[in-house]
């Protein structure tokens, strides 16, 4: 069913949109975790919901995504 939804949600992203989202999907597949959480961010700030869902797990895994400040006081 996810599968599902995500080709459903992929067919209506604009061109530009689909073509940053095939971007970054190249890049995490490359292993260059960075350049895909930079153009999965693009295409969520461009309200792509494949893009969003992708970078929540970034988010979520840390994938990409500098580790937190420590706060050492």
């Amino acid at each position: 069913m996810l599968i599902s939804a995500l080709t459903a949600l992929m067919l209506f992203a604009t061109p530009a949109v689909a073509e940053d989202w095939k971007d970054a999907w190249g890049e995490y597949l490359g292993g260059d975790y960075q350049e895909a959480f930079r153009l999965f961010k693009r295409g969520a700030e461009q309200g792509d919901a494949v893009a969003q869902y992708n970078l929540g797990l970034k988010y979520a895994k840390g994938w990409g995504v500098p580790p937190p400040l420590l706060n050492e006081t």
